[in-house]
């Protein structure tokens, strides 16, 4: 359990800066060093953070878990279907 003084002002921070609240964190092709690096971090996380990140090895698990409707085509090492792309097109470089 955290002070209440420390809890309140990395509220403020967040909600300043991110405000967006996750709900799935994948992490593709990690380096073994990054799986190390999560488990020890994992011993200081809560249940329910842990349970919002996945290690995927396998850019699939990515498609089964989101739907290949949900992928935009090209993304990636995956074959998606939604037609829309990633970056539009007045940004995307030639």
């Amino acid at each position: 359990m955290m002070p209440m003084k420390l809890g309140t002002q990395l509220d403020r921070l967040t909600i300043g800066v991110l405000p967006v609240k996750t709900k799935k964190f994948y992490l593709l092709e990690t380096p073994r060093w990054i799986d190390v690096f999560v488990k020890i971090l994992g011993a200081f996380m809560s249940k329910k953070m842990k349970s919002r990140m996945y290690l995927c090895k396998d850019w699939s698990e990515v498609e089964n878990a989101l739907g290949g409707e949900c992928i935009p085509k090209g993304w990636g090492k995956l074959e998606g279907s939604l037609d829309i792309g990633c970056v539009p097109e007045e940004y995307a470089s030639s």
